[in-house]
């Protein structure tokens, strides 16, 4: 299993040098935003800690677990969404309390264990193992159920159904936010895992 899970995160780490980016640093809104980026290399964020050990108990790598935490929330672990959201990785959840979703750990190992579901889930469809990464996050944004149905749209159009870029490009009207949510967050991904 811990070679299986080395042997992922080499191709991981291979592929996300290999990704075309506009620029190595992350999208931001504001120049605070940018100035957050710029800060030690030794720590990230308050929630460093907590974030290695769950992306280590699953498996994953925390570059990524940070970079949807950045995109979610900017680490804010109080951030509450209209559509009742909560926490650092924008939990939306009956099955959890909101108190126990404000707990950083719980609200980390709740989304990060379903990010990498929906990684496990689109890697039957997708054309290699960066590609289930962008469909899983587009469904961490856009909602899995919704995802699949453009999946199945592209395979009855005729396109290459394997490959996120084209199902977005044939199936979402352009500029829509599922598509900058991903990019958006491989570019953090490849800024964190360079800088950090």
């Amino acid at each position: 299993m811990k070679t299986r899970t080395l042997a992922y995160t080499a191709a991981f780490t291979l592929l996300l040098l290999l990704i075309p980016h506009k620029s190595r640093v992350p999208s931001a809104e504001t120049p605070e935003e940018i100035m957050a980026h710029e800060r030690s290399t030794e720590s990230l964020c308050a929630y460093d800690k907590v974030i290695k050990a769950t992306a280590d108990s699953l498996g994953m790598d925390w570059h990524l677990i940070a970079a949807v935490v950045y995109h979610e929330s900017r680490f804010h672990n109080e951030a509450q969404s209209a559509r009742g959201a909560v926490g650092l990785m924008q939990i939306l959840s009956s099955r959890y309390s909101q108190e126990y979703l404000l707990e950083p750990a719980n609200n980390l190992r709740v989304g990060s264990r379903y990010l990498k579901r929906l990684e496990t889930m689109y890697s039957s469809v997708a054309a290699n193992p960066t590609e289930a990464l962008k469909f899983a996050l587009a469904a961490y944004n856009f909602g899995e159920g919704k995802v699949w149905r453009l999946i199945k749209q592209a395979q009855d159009a005729g396109e290459d159904a394997s490959r996120w870029d084209v199902v977005a490009a044939t199936q979402l009207p352009k500029g829509h936010h599922t598509v900058a949510y991903v990019e958006k967050v491989l570019d953090t991904y490849s800024y964190y895992y360079s800088k950090y």
